[in-house]
């Protein structure tokens, strides 16, 4: 997406547009966040803020965090479940395309879908160890608490 991004700039410079680049970019954008997302919950990389939370102790830390993964378990799901109806229907009885190129748009609505159901499923992965830092006293992130 970098090249892309740098060729189209490039390209504008010299006169010279490059067709359908916002399309391609958008495109590859989507695809590319939606799966960094679970990624970075995996790192645990989300940024956190925890104002009044670092002042509660680890095991009403270890609350909140319990009910942040719940909520982001709904969330993603509920998302990801929309997500994966609507790329059904653009796959089957309503296509949708890109104007320019005509790229179909129903696998990427299919890996937005499944990037929004492994965010929530990463979420999941993290309850062992919250509860572990609650029964060893211990601060709820791993960098020492919140942000």
């Amino acid at each position: 997406m970098m090249l892309l991004i740098a060729y189209a700039v490039a390209a504008r410079l010299l006169g010279l547009a490059l067709p359908a680049e916002v399309e391609l970019i958008e495109l590859t954008m989507g695809t590319m966040v939606m799966l960094g997302l679970a990624y970075t919950e995996k790192v645990q990389g989300h940024i956190t803020v925890g104002l009044l939370v670092d002042q509660l102790s680890a095991r009403w830390q270890a609350a909140a965090d319990m009910l942040g993964v719940a909520l982001i378990f709904l969330a993603c799901g509920v998302i990801g479940w929309v997500t994966l109806e609507v790329a059904v229907e653009y796959a089957t009885t309503n296509p949708l395309s890109t104007d320019y190129l005509s790229i179909p748009l129903s696998p990427f609505k299919f890996i937005i879908g499944f990037g929004f159901w492994l965010w929530g499923l990463q979420a999941i992965l993290r309850i062992p160890t919250i509860l572990q830092n609650a029964r060893e006293g211990r601060v709820s992130v791993a960098s020492g608490g919140h942000a």
